[in-house]
């Protein structure tokens, strides 16, 4: 096994985990300097730092970092009945020495998809490339499942199942601007009626075609409790420019202000 591989294959994945290294020893120890283990949030444990109860408080306090958010640190634990030794956390074990661990987190990115793999989401997706995302492009037209860059992913279905089988991180961004107004209205329904519940939905549109779509998301969603906090319409900022590249920064500097903001200031800019 390959242990850099299967890192390397669960950031392609965006699958959070943490790296447990063994970094010193100080007597005898169930493991070297250089052992690693990885430990996925669903609990999974790949690799070896020398097993039992070591294993077990290793495992433990890596879930506890993935649930709380916590960097990168490092611990000692003791591995005898001496309990002598300060800062240090007590095994049990009786192999008579200290070894000292050392913890990576490896989060889950956040994720944006992009409907619409034309000029502009080409344009938003190579912008989006530069920073710390998961991008997934959404489209309906065969033609678009080729190389696009910046990508993670091209997914090419019919508009009314895309991402029916996907399991869709709450902590997601989306993004759309399909060649279509039709279009663009279902998706947003779509959105709406799921359970994805993302941190930000973006729809390209003037302002008059952004009153439409409101109004008629009042009208045929009745039942449905939309929070219109999370819908920015029309998508970007006003930072000038009229190509898919000037349109693409305006929305990336939106998706990165509504990111990182703490005011919670998402709101449908038509009403104001």
């Amino acid at each position: 096994m390959n242990i850099y591989q299967e890192i390397v294959n669960f950031q392609n994945a965006n699958i959070p985990f943490v790296v447990v290294s063994v970094i010193s020893k100080d007597g005898h120890g169930p493991q070297i300097p250089g052992a690693k283990m990885i430990v996925t949030g669903e609990g999974k444990i790949i690799g070896t730092i020398g097993g039992g109860a070591l294993e077990l408080l290793a495992g433990k306090e890596a879930l506890a970092m993935l649930s709380n958010g916590t960097s990168f640190f490092i611990k000692k634990y003791t591995m005898s009945e001496d309990n002598a030794i300060t800062d240090s956390v007590k095994t049990g074990m009786i192999c008579g020495g200290t070894i000292d661990l050392l913890y990576e987190p490896h989060g889950e990115l956040a994720t944006v998809y992009i409907f619409g793999a034309g000029h502009v989401g080409q344009a938003i997706a190579y912008h989006l490339a530069k920073l710390d995302y998961r991008t997934i492009m959404c489209d309906c037209r065969p033609e678009y499942k080729k190389e696009i860059s910046g990508v993670s992913e091209i997914i090419i279905d019919d508009y009314s199942r895309i991402l029916d089988d996907r399991k869709v991180s709450p902590n997601s961004f989306m993004i759309i601007v399909t060649h279509s107004h039709e279009l663009d209205f279902a998706i947003l329904k779509k959105i709406y009626k799921s359970s994805w519940g993302p941190k930000y939905i973006g729809a390209i549109a003037s302002k008059k075609k952004a009153e439409t779509i409101l109004h008629r998301l009042k009208q045929e969603m009745k039942e449905v409790n939309i929070d219109f906090d999370k819908l920015y319409c029309p998508i970007g900022l006003k930072t000038g420019g009229a190509t898919p590249h000037d349109i693409a920064i305006s929305i990336v500097a939106e998706l990165q202000t509504v990111r990182f903001s703490k005011e919670g200031h998402n709101h449908f800019r038509t009403q104001r």
